[in-house]
């Protein structure tokens, strides 16, 4: 399954490439930390496809500087407008992550670590992991950066890891070495991989355009 972040300033901005993104993704993600206004509801009215909603951190690779309560209001807010997901961060703290999971409704969380500075060994790998199951997400997301090509395969490893618990997972890594893992990633049975609306308009280092991915996996998907 394919997301395609929105990264814009506003609404309108955000309308417009959100119109575009109904046409080619499997699912749509609104970055309200690039926005420096919005309208959540009519955002989230727009899209077509089912919508996650995210408040990416400085600490967790975003540009959102704002406190752990207006994280928390804005994601709180996002379940109350009916999006299909919400990310909320791991580290964010327990007692904040609470007020989130207490309002979630029918609407599934995604936890997610975003480890900008490489990739933990596989020890450190599986007790995020671990971490993450307890918390009774839906979805468990850990991206890393990968500085050389083994860091992929760790990354990778988890997708079984966690399915073997009856979770889902997305699992990869960022960076220019860390490309082919977004494309392992879909093969191996992650829940979903992240690609850009066109070339430009990337969330993470390292992230194809969504056709250009879609091309990709036509050309490497195991024969029927």
């Amino acid at each position: 399954m394919f997301c395609i972040p929105i990264i814009a300033k506003d609404t309108d901005e955000a309308l417009g490439k959100i119109e575009r993104a109904n046409h080619i993704a499997d699912m749509v993600e609104i970055r309200l930390d690039t926005m420096d206004t919005f309208d959540l509801k009519e955002l989230i009215q727009a899209v077509q496809r089912p919508v996650l909603v995210t408040y990416r951190s400085l600490q967790e690779g975003g540009v959102g500087t704002a406190s752990c309560e207006s994280r928390v209001r804005h994601i709180v807010a996002a379940l109350e407008q009916g999006a299909d997901l919400v990310d909320v961060e791991l580290n964010l703290p327990l007692n904040w992550r609470k007020k989130i999971f207490d309002v979630r409704s029918d609407s599934g969380i995604v936890i997610s670590t975003h480890i900008q500075q490489g990739t933990p060994l596989q020890p450190e790998l599986e007790g995020i992991l671990r971490r993450s199951l307890a918390t009774g997400a839906d979805i468990i997301k850990i991206v890393t950066r990968a500085q050389v090509w083994e860091d992929n395969f760790r990354v990778l490893r988890l997708i079984s890891k966690a399915r073997e618990q009856g979770r889902e997972i997305v699992a990869f890594c960022m960076g220019p070495a860390g490309r082919v893992s977004r494309i392992f990633s879909h093969l191996m049975g992650g829940y979903l991989t992240f690609a850009s609306l066109e070339k430009g308009e990337e969330s993470a280092d390292g992230q194809m355009p969504a056709r250009e991915m879609k091309e990709i996996l036509e050309l490497v998907k195991p024969c029927p």
